[in-house]
């Protein structure tokens, strides 16, 4: 077998396009065609594009063959069947919308084995990633022909690298910064853009937007979405503000997962388990199912999946005896449906669960010594998601409709050690007058002094026990033109009404065990409520000006409402929640978010472009003790980003290159300021950033060998002194914005090769990092740190034989310290986060 015939080309693979507003097209629907007649690639991709198909073929066995036109409504089977006549060639269907192309007689080929269907299994082979079709922009388009900086990364990909979640998917997304922010939870940064507030990163499963529960300090960021990457057909990122098509919270961009979709063509089904062990610590286990059951055949099908995983620990509490404390467990069940009533009409329906638990905090300190901690009291945190969505598809000769409605329900319970907050306070004449109240007596004598001190040990250790939840309903529908032309554009409207609550208990712990005393000895308690409503009305047109040059248009107009109240049923005396307030506060504002854009196709495939584009993040309000009523409300951020990319491809789509520059001005930047005692966070404006940076990736395949590369370098820094004082201290003009890295990197290499028996076995290595970075504006705040450069090697290699695939897989095969953030605050310092010790995992999976 030539190495050539392990290079299968994918021309298109399936955007999940019902799950992301451009239903594919079934064998039996119509379309409306204008191929010209030509090269027999260039039309293979058309018929790709507007089917939603999946075509793969090897560039040499296409040559120079040459199509007939295809014009007017043609059912894409019969479409594809007059492409290929008199050349030779054949198309055979692998599963529902996977297509290849082969000679009329390939035994032996791997095209052959790929076209054994359900009775084998298709090789995991490296393909260009430019050749992914992608609905970024609300249409299919391929990934190399979109004209914005973005990748996406299938799920073939995703499960060879054994990726289970955000973080470990990150190595595959260039410029996707995951920062910590507490046990389970992440704040995810994109081109330097990251603060306190809404996120600045849209994060959609399927059509669904999801923001994290706002919590007492107003800051949904701060949780990310973390749904187990099962059973999905790809991840899209899209760099660089996204406010005109995904509105507010994609100012830095937009993170897309996408699920596969329900088959109505035959039954399919997968298993897989798997073990996985940290090299001296704690050891995990997975198992998932797929079964994929088309209840009428060509009309209505079903996907349900069920998942459960856990994931070893591996710090150490010496004061409390622990073992390999930070053990994760995920689990959940997702039921997906799609309805096809007739050739222009599609609904699909999906409901989904998750729940994820953490045993223990999951940093340590490192002058302690590497993954050990000794906190005193022990803090578990638990998330539960539930997510339910339906959208339709309506699509005539000229228009494509889209209506989508979602309900989501996200419970965070979060419990951190508040014995360091609590024992600052001993000093505090404030807290000392207040407890002086409390039994009748004014100021704070020495006598009282010592009373209140004797009082606050009663309270140690203490644990902030905090319920937090949201609830959010969304809709959107959208019109978009479905003719082939020089002029395509899109118009539609977006609703959300989305509502906050958060229950913040100070709590005692048990000083031997650490675990909170049950039922709850309360210390202090005080409910926050919030609501934000928003509303836009979005519209984006593409014109090709000239035939190698397009123009883009885009603009959205947003209206929102945000509001807050807050109550004390039981007052904390020493840390003074009792000074919280009254009354409901709200901040409400409305504008248009704009993108332009000037893209030119040079002669081969190359793509140039430019861009003007803005985004924005909606205001609000503080309810936190203590605050002036100026400080109680803070105003939108706001950014405008300019960027200059190009994408290029050769050699039958084994070289691919790409890069980008850009320049974001971002003005009234949100970011988290702390109230004098240290013990209440809280949202403030500081002022105006200058980020600066450059994007480039490149790929290379040589025979069965793919290499990849990439970097980003980001350089953000303050545009001016701070008018306020923030957590990170004062900053000044030219000061780094602290935790974004100022140089990340990449490079991996995978391949694929037949081996005795028919089998095929894929191997890969992977090595990413990243520079060292300041966790403060500069060394004057009290808590600057410095986390380390991190760098990383992963390794991973698979054998497939028929339906069967063993893999194994190693994660920090140096074994070294990963960090991902050191962090220091009233809470406690120099709390490192890191990537676990070198990991083993075994796995093995089934399709049925």
């Amino acid at each position: 077998m030539h190495a050539r015939d392990l290079a299968i080309r994918t021309i298109a693979i399936s955007a999940a396009c019902v799950a992301n507003g451009e239903a594919a097209s079934s064998p039996h629907d119509r379309v409306a065609f204008a191929i010209p007649a030509g090269r027999l690639d260039v039309a293979l991709r058309r018929l790709a594009t507007q089917t939603g198909q999946q075509i793969l073929f090897d560039p040499v066995v296409i040559g120079g063959r040459t199509s007939a036109a295809l014009h007017g409504p043609i059912e894409p089977e019969r479409a594809l069947r007059i492409l290929l006549a008199d050349t030779g060639l054949v198309a055979k269907r692998v599963r529902a919308g996977v297509i290849i192309i082969v000679r009329e007689a390939t035994p032996r080929s791997v095209a052959g084995t790929l076209a054994a269907g359900p009775a084998g299994r298709t090789p995991e082979i490296p393909v260009p990633s430019a050749e992914i079709v992608v609905t970024a922009l609300k249409r299919p388009t391929f990934l190399g022909d979109t004209e914005i900086s973005m990748d996406a990364v299938s799920g073939a990909q995703v499960l060879a690298r054994g990726a289970y979640d955000l973080r470990s998917a990150a190595a595959l997304l260039p410029g996707l910064v995951p920062i910590a922010t507490a046990p389970l939870q992440q704040r995810i940064a994109i081109r330097g853009v990251t603060g306190t507030g809404e996120s600045m990163v849209g994060v959609y499963y399927g059509e669904t937007p999801i923001s994290g529960p706002s919590g007492t300090t107003f800051d949904p960021a701060a949780s990310t979405p973390d749904i187990d990457l099962v059973d999905i057909d790809r991840i899209e990122l899209l760099r660089g503000p996204q406010g005109t098509l995904y509105g507010a919270s994609s100012m830095g961009g937009t993170l897309r997962v996408l699920f596969n979709q329900p088959d109505a063509t035959r039954w399919t089904g997968h298993v897989e388990g798997g073990v996985s062990a940290i090299q001296g610590a704690g050891t995990g286990d997975n198992v998932a199912a797929v079964v994929n059951a088309p209840i009428v055949r060509d009309t209505l099908a079903a996907r349900f999946v069920v998942h459960r995983r856990t994931v070893g620990g591996y710090v150490d509490n010496d004061r409390l005896a622990l073992k390999d404390t930070g053990a994760v467990l995920r689990q959940g069940v997702r039921i997906g449906l799609a309805w096809t009533p007739s050739p222009t009409v599609r609904v699909d329906a999906l409901a989904l669960h998750q729940h994820t638990r953490i045993d223990d905090a999951g940093f340590w300190y490192p002058d302690l010594g590497r993954y050990r901690n000794d906190q005193p009291v022990r803090t578990p945190n638990s998330e539960r998601l539930d997510l339910a969505s339906v959208t339709a598809h309506w699509t005539t000769a000229a228009v494509a409709v889209v209506a989508t409605g979602s309900h989501y329900r996200w419970t965070i319970v979060k419990e951190g050690d508040f014995t360091a907050v609590l024992a600052q306070q001993a000093a505090s004449d404030a807290s000392c007058r207040r407890y002086a109240m409390l039994v009748g007596k004014t100021g704070c004598t020495s006598e009282q002094r010592s009373a209140f001190q004797a009082y606050l040990q009663t309270r140690l250790p203490g644990v902030l026990y905090q319920p937090f939840r949201v609830e959010s309903t969304t809709a959107e529908v959208r019109v978009s033109s479905d003719r082939p032309g020089a002029l395509a554009w899109t118009i539609g409207a977006f609703v959300e009404r989305r509502r906050d609550s958060a229950e913040s208990y100070t709590v005692r712990a048990d000083a031997v065990t650490g675990r909170r005393v049950v039922p709850l000895d309360i210390t202090g308690l005080r409910l926050l409520h919030s609501a934000l409503d928003q509303q836009a009305l979005f519209a984006e047109t593409r014109w090709g000006i000239a035939p190698r040059l397009s123009a883009t248009l885009g603009l959205r107009y947003f209206h929102y409402r945000r509001s807050a109240d807050g109550s004390v049923p039981i007052p904390n005396i020493i840390t003074g929640t009792g000074a919280i307030g009254n009354g409901r506060y709200a901040r409400a504002d409305d504008g248009v978010n704009l993108k332009a854009e000037l893209a030119y196709r040079l002669p081969g495939e190359t793509l140039v472009y430019a861009i003007a584009s803005e985004g924005f993040r909606p205001g609000g309000v503080n309810i936190t003790p203590d605050l002036t009523e100026q400080e109680r409300i803070y105003d939108a951020d706001h950014v405008w980003n300019y960027e200059l990319g190009v994408r290029t491809r050769g050699a039958g789509g084994r070289v691919a290159i790409e890069g980008a520059v850009y320049h974001i001005d971002w003005s009234d930047v949100i970011y988290a300021a702390s109230s004098a005692n240290g013990a209440f966070g809280y949202n403030t404006n500081i002022g105006t950033v200058r980020i600066d940076g450059v994007e480039a990736k490149a790929s290379l395949a040589i025979g069965a060998v793919r290499l990849t590369g990439s970097a980003n370098y980001t350089y953000a820094r303050l545009g001016e002194d701070q008018p306020v004082g923030t957590t990170d201290g004062a900053g000044r003009r030219g000061d780094p914005l602290p935790n974004v890295p100022r140089l990340g990197y990449a490079a991996g290499a995978q391949t694929s090769m037949l081996v005795a028996g028919g089998k095929v076995a894929t191997f890969g290595i992977d090595a990413l990092g990243a520079t060292r970075v300041p966790t403060a504006f500069n060394d004057r705040s009290p808590y600057y740190e410095v986390t380390p450069a991190r760098f990383v090697i992963d390794a991973n290699a698979d054998i497939q034989l028929a339906r069967w695939r063993a893999a194994i897989s190693v994660r920090n095969v140096l074994n070294a310290v990963v960090a991902n953030r050191l962090t220091s605050s009233s809470f406690g310092e120099r709390q490192f986060y890191s990537s676990a010790p070198r990991t083993v995992t075994l796995s093995l999976d089934r399709d049925l």
